[in-house]
C-alpha cells in the first residue's frame, strides 16, 4: 500500500558538484544501486534483485511510469561512479519522482536530499509548481526524508 505525497516547487539553488543529468548509458550502473537500496526495506520484492532494478529504470525511460523527464532526473556521482538517482516523469499531468535511492554505502549523507532538491530545481525552471510522489506506508525512513523535505500526504 502506498501514500501519494506532494510538495511545492519552490527556488531551490542548482545541483550540488558530484550531482549530474541523468543519462540513459547510467542504467547498467544504476541497477545494482538500485537493489542495494531497496534490499531489505519494504520494497525489496518490486524490485527482485539487480537486473530488475535495471528493468525498472528502462520502465521509467519507456514511458510506464508517465513521460520521462531526463532534464529533471539526476545521478549522484563517487568517485566517477553513480551511487544514487532521483527519476522524474511527468504522470498524469503532474510531475512523479518515480524513483530515489542511493547505495547504502553513500546513505545518510544528504545524497537523497540533494538529488530530490536538485530534481526541484530544474522542475521550477521550467514552470512545474508541484511535485508527487508515491511511498510505500512501511517505508518509515523515506517518509521521514519526504517530510522532512516538505512533502506532504494527500491520498
Amino acid at each position: 500500500m502506498r501514500s501519494r505525497f506532494q510538495a511545492p516547487l519552490r527556488a531551490m539553488p542548482p545541483p550540488p558538484p558530484g550531482i549530474r543529468p541523468f543519462r540513459p548509458d547510467d542504467v547498467p550502473a544504476l541497477g545494482p544501486v538500485m537493489w542495494d537500496a531497496y534490499r531489505g526495506t519494504p520494497d525489496e520484492a518490486d524490485v527482485g534483485g539487480p537486473e530488475g532494478a535495471a528493468r525498472e529504470i528502462r520502465l521509467a525511460l519507456d514511458g510506464e511510469y508517465g513521460t520521462f523527464l531526463p532534464a529533471a532526473s539526476f545521478v549522484a556521482e563517487a568517485q566517477g561512479r553513480p551511487v544514487g538517482a532521483a527519476l522524474v516523469t511527468l504522470y498524469r499531468g503532474l510531475p512523479l519522482l518515480a524513483f530515489l535511492f542511493t547505495a547504502p554505502s553513500h546513505s545518510g549523507h544528504g545524497l537523497g536530499q540533494a538529488l530530490v532538491r536538485a530534481a526541484m530545481h530544474a522542475l521550477a525552471a521550467e514552470g512545474h509548481d508541484t511535485l508527487t510522489l508515491a511511498v510505500t506506508r512501511r517505508n518509515r525512513r523515506a517518509r521521514r526524508l519526504y517530510e522532512h523535505m516538505g512533502f506532504v500526504e494527500v491520498a
